[in-house]
């Protein structure tokens, strides 16, 4: 059962990796997504989560308002939390990446860590950003969504990672968002 599972991932894992074997064009925008984009995709997160404006105050906007600051701290606490999970399940389980499992049938767009494979840090970090907007900015949220999804995929099909790293990645972003929302909840209820 578990060979058979092995089996059908490493299929899996391979034709998407198959992708990465186009032109240099595609190659090069496979590179930039997985690689660079990150950084805006952080960045643009972060402006929003400080700086939108909530509708009851339309008329008077406030720049850092009350409500914008404990999203904030809401978001980046879940954020943080996912993080730091996968960070020790990295150390845990030290997954080998595909190229380094798989020498001979990956070769990578980039070289990129080691034995910390499993899970991927970029899944789970913006699967835990997207979900955390999402749960308050519903718009928003898809978009930065669709940008987590991207981010993800490109990243297996870079080569860099198995999709069994980013499904696990992206349970553990979302799981961390819902923990600290329940959290949230709960303890502002018993005040």
């Amino acid at each position: 059962m578990i060979e058979t599972f092995i089996q059908l991932h490493k299929q899996l894992f391979l034709w998407m990796h198959s992708f990465a074997k186009g032109s240099e064009g595609v190659k090069f925008l496979l590179y930039y997504i997985a690689e660079y984009i990150d950084i805006y995709v952080v960045f643009f997160g972060v402006v929003f989560i400080l700086l939108h404006h909530h509708r009851h105050h339309k008329n008077h906007p406030e720049l850092l308002s009350h409500e914008a600051l404990k999203e904030g701290i809401f978001i980046i606490s879940a954020v943080l939390l996912a993080w730091f999970i996968a960070y020790l399940m990295k150390i845990g389980f030290a997954m080998p990446r595909p190229y380094l499992r798989f020498p001979t049938e990956v070769l990578p767009l980039f070289p990129y860590g080691g034995f910390d494979s499993f899970p991927s840090g970029h899944a789970t970090l913006f699967a835990a950003l997207a979900t955390g907007i999402f749960v308050n900015h519903k718009k928003i949220g898809i978009i930065f969504g669709i940008c987590a999804v991207l981010i993800s995929l490109t990243r297996v099909i870079s080569g860099v990672h198995f999709p069994i790293d980013i499904l696990v990645g992206w349970i553990l972003g979302i799981s961390s968002v819902l923990f600290m929302r329940h959290y949230f909840i709960i303890k502002k209820r018993h005040r």
